[in-house]
């Protein structure tokens, strides 16, 4: 600093002011230089500035636009979420449907084979019924050609005296033909109308019954015929029956007994067993056998296995027996469970 001084000082005046002129000179171009080129620079990041702003006043739009596809983009997936939803919903909807509808066709198929199967049972029954409701052709002839014949010799045995009719001989059989030919009329309707009906009394049923066997005795006088009914007549009117349950046992013992010895006969037992159930025994007398089975037998009868038919069908837990016995006698008994 003093070495400055000391040079300062030994300038001449001149030589200082020109020597601050040029300082001064020098200073205003470096300055006028700077501010050149400051200007330059400013214009440049001026220019940059705006192109910036351009840039970001473009990006701003497209982040914008970007924005509003992004709105967009998660207004359509919400649409698309609710659809999709909508869409669920609608097949759980048609799934729950469709599971219904399945539902009421498997039970409507249900009540078709219901009605199907309870239709074929019905024909099956009434089957039953019709083969059970019958009076064997053959039976019907043999009584109606014994009517005829008594009748014919009922007309031959009146004899005519200066036009006096009188009759020659007794009647041989204790049932005259047309009491028989009434029975046979009466078996025959409730034969036809036990189609009709589902049930009838026992008393009506042991009506037709006694009509049965008196048709019978009517064909073999020999057969000694005897009916021991010990039910009250109470039990007899209100107890209910299938009709003409009882006929395939007489009918059998008809076709299959020996009925024209002296000593034939069918013996018809009806009471109230132990067990509160109804019994129904017939013994009849049969061909002589060597063997003298006692088993039960698988008959081939027609009315028998019918009647096994309507007992499986109608009473379930009733009971068919029938089987030879000794003494040249055969045995059918029902066990009738009315409950």
């Amino acid at each position: 600093m003093d070495a400055f001084s000391e040079y300062l000082k030994q300038l001449e005046p001149i030589e200082v002011v020109l020597g601050i002129l040029i300082l001064l000179l020098i200073r205003n171009w470096y300055n006028a230089y700077k501010k050149r080129s400051l200007r330059k620079k400013n214009a440049s990041l001026k220019t940059q500035l705006e192109a910036s702003q351009l840039t970001l006043s473009k990006y701003d739009e497209q982040l914008r636009k970007v924005e509003s596809l992004e709105r967009k983009v998660s207004k359509r997936n919400s649409e698309i979420f609710q659809l999709e939803q909508q869409m669920e919903d609608y097949k759980q909807k048609f799934y729950s449907f469709l599971s219904e509808k399945e539902k009421e066709i498997a039970k409507h198929k249900e009540a078709i084979n219901h009605q199907k199967r309870a239709y074929e049972t019905f024909v099956n029954y009434k089957n039953v019924e019709a083969n059970n409701t019958r009076l064997g052709a053959h039976f019907i002839k043999n009584v109606i050609s014994q009517i005829y014949d008594d009748i014919e010799q009922t007309d031959n045995s009146y004899k005519s005296f200066l036009g006096i009719n009188y009759k020659m001989g007794g009647n041989k059989n204790k049932v005259p033909p047309i009491k028989a030919l009434k029975n046979i009329f009466k078996l025959l309707d409730y034969n036809v109308s036990a189609l009709n009906k589902e049930n009838t009394s026992l008393e009506e049923e042991l009506e037709h019954i006694t009509m049965f066997l008196d048709l019978i005795k009517y064909l073999k006088p020999n057969t000694n015929i005897q009916f021991d009914n010990s039910l009250k007549q109470e039990q007899n009117k209100n107890i209910k029956i299938k009709p003409t349950l009882f006929f395939p046992f007489v009918e059998n013992a008809l076709k299959h007994g020996s009925l024209n010895d002296d000593n034939s006969f069918i013996s018809i037992v009806l009471k109230e067993n132990t067990n509160k159930q109804l019994s129904y025994c017939l013994v009849n007398s049969a061909e002589q056998r060597l063997d003298f089975d006692t088993q039960v037998t698988k008959s081939s009868n027609f009315g028998l296995n019918a009647l096994q038919q309507l007992l499986t069908a109608y009473y379930p837990n009733s009971k068919l027996e029938h089987k030879t016995l000794p003494n040249n006698q055969y045995l059918s008994e029902l066990t009738l469970s009315l409950n």
